[in-house]
Formats: C-alpha cells, structure tokens, sequence
C-alpha cells in the first residue's frame, strides 16, 4: 500500500481498543527492520505490517504494558515523507537520490572499471587472492579507490549546497559489507558514520544501480506491507485493494 493509506491504517491501528475491548491489540515491534507486530491478548498473531522505509522509527513495546502506544506514534508521522537520502551501491556502479515530500531533489550515477571481465570477479575480492602487480589489477584498484571517493565527494557537495544531512531523516543503503567497509573507510571521509541511527538497510533486491533502479526503489521505501492472519478484521473494512498479500 502507497505512503497515504499506510497512514490511514496506522490511525486505524492506533484506534482499536478505544471503542470496543474486544478489539483491542498488543504491539511489538522490531524497530531496525520498521515491523510491526500485532497480537491478542491471548497471543495469537493478528497481522504484521511492514512500514514504509520513510516512516519515523518505530518504538519499543512498553513492558509494563506489555505493548507500544500507537496513537503516540501515528501523530509523528507526516502527511508527506520527510527528507531521506537513497544510497545503492553495486562493484562499479551507484546511484544517489536525496528526496523531499518524496520528490527527487538530487542524483548521481557513478560508475567504475571494477570487476574483471570473464571471470566477473571485483577488484575487492581479487585483491585476497592473486594479481595485484598487473597493470589490469592496478588500474581496478585504482578505479576502487576513486568510486568511493567520488560518491562521497557528490554526498558531500548535496550537503553543502542544502545541508541535507542536516534535514534527512533517513539513509537507506543497499550495498554488500564489503563495498559499505570501503564507504566509511574512503580517503574522502564518509559524511556519516554506520553507528548513525538514521540508517536502514533497504529490504529488497536491488538490480544494476542506474537512474531507473534508483526511482523503483524510490517507489517500494514509500509503500507498507500488510500480512494478517485473522479474518474479519473490522479496522481492514474498505482498504480493499490497497493491501498487499
């Protein structure tokens, strides 16, 4: 479901209990991967809903209560997404988008000679084995180097041109550990840190990092996921097709 409607379920979430006990649900949350859980009171699943990547950070269940409050959480959610940051990186290719109200303001498409052609293997990975003092190795490697560099060079021009790292409310990364190790450890200095709490793992397959990729992904972080596993559930009355099963 769009950005919108997975709004309005998370209201109509946050309502049920006020009106009728037997409605009521506990919640839980898993608050890095933006999924929450819902359950009765005799802790059998109701639903799961994964919230758009663009959507405030979940809390954590109160223990007393033995639940989260999410009448508390649906009023810090905007009516438009607030400003994130997309950041796709593939062995020789990214693509950078910054997004406000879900419009894109900025983007790059950076490439580099990086993986050997036959064997397909990147330089990041030949570098354990064998080949290092070819002229074919040294230019890869080289080619490395440079590509994490200039995708934080083009971060940090965004930043100040518009300070976006002072607006983003979340950087969603998709990316091997390998290829995010030599992000941080670049000679350009990363302009954030993986300990930064804005940060979340982008949950999907994501193809040859390009100018199309970047605006499909765009369009999955902004919608939810709904699973239920209970029939007539009263607060899914006339969502009709926006749900995905």
């Amino acid at each position: 479901m769009n950005y919108s409607d997975s709004i309005d379920l998370i209201e109509r979430l946050a309502s049920l209990g006020t009106d009728n006990a037997q409605d009521t649900i506990l919640w839980d949350s898993d608050t890095r991967k933006g999924v929450l859980y819902g359950t009765n009171k005799a802790g059998e699943k109701i639903l799961d809903f994964r919230l758009p990547l663009t959507f405030p950070t979940l809390p954590k269940k109160d223990e007393e209560e033995n639940s989260l409050c999410l009448s508390d959480y649906s009023d810090k959610i905007s009516l438009l997404p607030k400003p994130y940051l997309l950041i796709l990186i593939q062995a020789g290719a990214a693509s950078l988008g910054y997004f406000e109200e879900g419009k894109l303001i900025y983007h790059k498409v950076i490439t580099a000679y990086m993986v050997r052609k036959k064997q397909g293997k990147s330089q990041i990975k030949h570098l354990n084995s064998k080949g290092k003092s070819r002229l074919g190795s040294r230019i890869r490697l080289q080619n490395t180097i440079l590509f994490f560099e200039k995708i934080n060079a083009k971060l940090k021009e965004w930043h100040q041109k518009s300070a976006i790292f002072d607006k983003v409310e979340r950087i969603g990364q998709s990316g091997s550990p390998d290829l995010w190790h030599l992000f941080y450890t670049s000679k350009e200095e990363a302009p954030f840190q993986k300990e930064d709490s804005r940060l979340r793992k982008i949950p999907l397959t994501v193809h040859t990092p390009n100018f199309e990729e970047l605006q499909r992904v765009n369009h999955w972080v902004n919608r939810g996921e709904l699973i239920t596993y209970k029939d007539d559930l009263p607060c899914l009355d006339n969502l009709g097709d926006v749900i995905e099963w």
